[in-house]
């Protein structure tokens, strides 16, 4: 999976939970909840997992139910 070019110097991922599923995804007010926040080797494994995922189709996307 194709990620920016710059995922090698994240120090931080905050994972959040949406909790209006309704509202569409570029809404500038999409609320949600703090789920986890990855620090350090933590954001850096989770992302070196998500690149290592097979390329695909553009319309591709990870919106679980």
């Amino acid at each position: 999976m194709l990620l920016p070019l710059t995922h090698g110097k994240t120090e931080l991922i905050e994972v959040v939970r949406i909790t209006d599923p309704v509202r569409h995804l570029s809404s500038e007010n999409l609320a949600g909840d703090t789920a986890a926040i990855w620090e350090g080797d933590q954001a850096q494994q989770a992302l070196s997992l998500i690149a290592d995922l097979p390329g695909s189709e553009l319309y591709r996307c990870f919106l679980p139910g």
